[in-house]
């Protein structure tokens, strides 16, 4: 399968690829590449879209200042929000407004949730 889009986002190559699409291109790609592409995977290649696959290697920016990266990353690792409190010289107060600040900016449903989103992201 050859998917052509018009919105081509890094995570869309990703779930494309994590249901075994053999080909991804936009759309608007010039008409000789797309013929080339068309052929290449009616013979079983897989064929990438290159500013597509350069893209999706780069982990997205994540929207977290430093130190909220240092608090997520210590909750990570399994550390207690006093043991972060102490490793980061801040109040236990502090850190949890951190991770709560993080959990929201993720749009995640929890501490849980905003880590495994902050380790697919590659940020920590």
């Amino acid at each position: 399968m050859l998917i052509l889009t018009g919105v081509g986002t890094p995570g869309l190559l990703k779930r494309a690829l994590d249901v075994h699409v053999r080909g991804f291109m936009a759309k608007d790609a010039p008409p000789d590449r797309l013929a080339d592409g068309i052929r290449r995977v009616a013979e079983g290649e897989r064929v990438i879209d290159s500013e597509l696959a350069i893209a999706a290697m780069r982990p997205p920016e994540a929207p977290l200042t430093p130190r909220e990266l240092d608090v997520i990353g210590a909750a990570a690792d399994g550390a207690s929000i006093g043991e972060i409190a102490a490793s980061l010289y801040l109040s236990e107060g502090t850190v949890r407004n951190y991770l709560s600040k993080t959990t929201a900016k993720l749009g995640a449903r929890g501490r849980i949730d905003a880590i495994r989103i902050a380790r697919e992201s590659g940020w920590i």
